[in-house]
């Protein structure tokens, strides 16, 4: 698949697809392995489940690594409650930075372009960012969309994730994923489009990361055909349910959905929005826990008492 890629250059390139937990990742990894990037040797790639058929597309030593970080950092996949401050630069991380670095030379090394997806990237996105700069890999980002009613549904069917807590992990992970990624070449995609209509979601995705349409669209239409299909979708939100949303996740959920459209290129006002949600998050994060409401730290009145409406309301 590596000849699709544009030679340009001789520098490694790589894509880190970003996305919640249950968001359509795996399948967009594929779609964007099958337009040339490595995601690693067969033998290293986490295998299909029950709950994901079509495969994970997933590094087995990326998926260890990033469980043991937040592990050391007192967190699990599902936390809504933000990572210790300055915690990249604490001493306990050092080891995870050299592990990274070795991963990467041992996997990635030698191919122009390559990816990977795990979504707890996009919490420890700083990790990779360093580690990658330090290589003179150039990084951009694939962001995947997806409703947060209908990852809350995915995660309490696979894992009777609480429907509050799981909006939580929704907003915690793509809000601390904006904020980290501020600054990298990035595209949105909105995942319920893809499956509507592929073909046009990714070439939009393929021109703005620089990849090569590949020559023989037939036999690439047929394989990117067998496993994006609409039947992917098991849960699909209706406007009323989203309209019932806190405000808060609202207000996340809809800068997504328009930087998802084209074109979209993040500005001030982008910028700013996803600076003073995430100032809010860290704030009211207990908002999300097990459905408590909880007095916030040092903040203004006035934003406290918005999110203690929005969300006393539902829970």
């Amino acid at each position: 698949m590596e000849n699709f890629v544009k030679q340009a250059d001789c520098q490694s390139r790589a894509i880190c697809i970003l996305g919640m937990h249950r968001s359509g990742t795996s399948t967009v990894t594929r779609a964007i392995n099958l337009l040339g990037a490595h995601l690693g040797e067969d033998a290293k790639m986490m295998p299909s489940s029950p709950a994901n058929p079509e495969g994970y597309w997933e590094h087995l030593e990326i998926n260890d690594l990033q469980i043991r970080l937040l592990a050391r950092l007192g967190r699990n996949w599902d936390t809504a409650e933000p990572l210790p401050e300055r915690w990249l630069q604490s001493d306990a991380i050092r080891p995870f930075k050299d592990e990274l670095a070795r991963l990467v030379a041992a996997n990635f090394a030698g191919h122009p372009l390559w990816a990977w997806k795990e979504p707890r990237t996009c919490l420890l996105l700083p990790l990779w960012r360093e580690a990658l700069e330090k290589t003179g890999t150039k990084l951009s980002c694939l962001f995947v969309v997806r409703s947060p009613v209908d990852v809350a549904s995915s995660l309490f069917r696979r894992d009777a994730v609480p429907f509050n807590k799981a909006l939580g992990i929704w907003f915690h992970y793509n809000i601390v994923a904006l904020k980290d990624a501020a600054g990298l070449p990035i595209v949105f995609l909105n995942y319920d489009h893809l499956l509507a209509s592929w073909e046009p979601e990714l070439r939009r995705c393929a021109a703005t990361l620089g990849l090569d349409w590949p020559k023989d669209e037939l036999q690439h239409r047929e394989a990117m055909n067998s496993f994006i299909q609409p039947g992917l979708r098991h849960n699909q939100s209706s406007l009323d349910q989203l309209q019932e949303l806190p405000q808060p996740v609202q207000e996340l959920y809809q800068v997504l959905l328009e930087a998802s459209t084209q074109p979209f290129t993040p500005d001030h006002r982008f910028d700013e929005t996803i600076n003073r949600l995430s100032k809010d998050f860290h704030a009211y994060a207990s908002f999300f826990q097990n459905g408590s409401v909880l007095p916030p730290r040092n903040r203004g009145t006035r934003t406290w008492h918005r999110w203690q409406k929005s969300f006393r309301k539902h829970f």
